[in-house]
């Protein structure tokens, strides 16, 4: 097929309003993913692009769409919402999904109502609504409410009593200049489960994230220039749950195709929802890139069974489900 990749590209790192954008590393990666299962990839830019000439959807059979937007709490459903008016299909969750996933509060509100453990939390819309009890225990992280982990939440973002809290609510205004998400600091580890599917969806085997040791953060949120660490056993038991709750979450938020879903899991091992991500990066160093080489398969690999799974859907097919084991990983490869 002819696929149009959609996506913003981030040409300065240092730039705050780019931290969600893609390097061209990663786009590079995508196109050359899709042509290596034989599809020619069409590059169409952000949604400034295809409100600037929307002609070119007209060459491309079906869409995969990274694009992340900028500057607004419904950034990620621009391009969905052009890409329907066109009726033009497309890889990845719609609008609402894509809306619910990127609010914070509203994924918890979601989590609680769907029997999942989320750390305890407050919201505030304003520094000045930060108040002197919050019936928190320290230490807390603050976060804002409409973004994803690449801004706003870094090394800093872990405070210990309430003067630090504050000088981070107003630096995180200062910042961003939204409402704040404020909830009880998890100490322990971090799992992320990528689900792919429909009808229904997979959650593949958890990956651990490495921690910064200083800050107790995924080192893909804090950096790590030294020594990380690994401090969790990833049991069976641990595994199957943080499946069962990706899972759940993603048929909660109505996810399409492929999500990721984050959990911090404490010392006594009991896991709590972070966040799910409809749109998760496809840097293949990443979480893709860290469950192929798992799995002992390849990142064109992953992305061909996310393509499948949207093109399915599109076309209105059940698709039978993958198994991911490595030996059944194998068998199917022969097939």
């Amino acid at each position: 097929m002819r696929i149009g990749l959609t996506f913003d590209l981030q040409t300065d790192p240092g730039d705050p309003q780019q931290a969600e954008f893609d390097p061209p590393a990663t786009i590079d990666a995508l196109e050359h993913a899709l042509a290596s299962l034989g599809h020619e990839a069409v590059r169409l830019g952000n949604a400034s692009e295809l409100l600037a000439a929307p002609e070119r959807l007209r060459d491309v059979e079906l869409v995969f769409n990274i694009a992340e937007g900028n500057g607004s709490r419904c950034r990620e459903a621009w391009v969905p919402n052009l890409l329907e008016l066109h009726g033009i299909p497309y890889v990845g969750s719609d609008a609402l999904a894509l809306m619910i996933g990127l609010d914070k509060v509203l994924c918890k509100r979601v989590a609680i109502t769907s029997g999942i453990a989320t750390p305890t939390w407050l919201k505030i819309d304003h520094p000045q609504e930060l108040p002197a009890a919050m019936g928190l225990r320290f230490p807390l992280i603050v976060k804002p409410r409409y973004e994803g982990s690449g801004r706003g939440i870094d090394a800093g973002a872990v405070v210990h009593d309430q003067a630090a809290l504050r000088r981070r609510v107003a630096w995180l205004w200062q910042q961003c200049r939204q409402p704040m998400l404020i909830e009880e600091y998890i100490s322990g580890g971090e799992v992320t489960v990528l689900v792919i599917g429909n009808d229904p969806p997979q959650a593949y085997p958890a990956i651990q994230r490495p921690i910064d040791p200083v800050s107790g953060l995924s080192c893909h949120v804090a950096g790590s220039a030294g020594p990380v660490e690994h401090p969790l056993t990833l049991d069976l038991a641990l595994d199957h749950h943080a499946q069962a709750a990706a899972v759940a979450m993603y048929e909660a938020v109505s996810c399409r195709d492929m999500a990721r879903v984050d959990f911090r899991v404490d010392a006594a091992g009991q896991l709590f929802f972070l966040e799910i991500n409809p749109l998760p990066s496809f840097d293949p160093a990443g979480t893709i890139g860290l469950l192929a080489e798992y799995l002992g398969i390849t990142y064109p690999e992953i992305i061909g069974r996310i393509l499948d799974a949207a093109w399915c859907r599109v076309q209105g097919v059940r698709r039978y489900q993958i198994s991911n084991s490595r030996s059944d990983i194998d068998r199917l490869g022969d097939e």
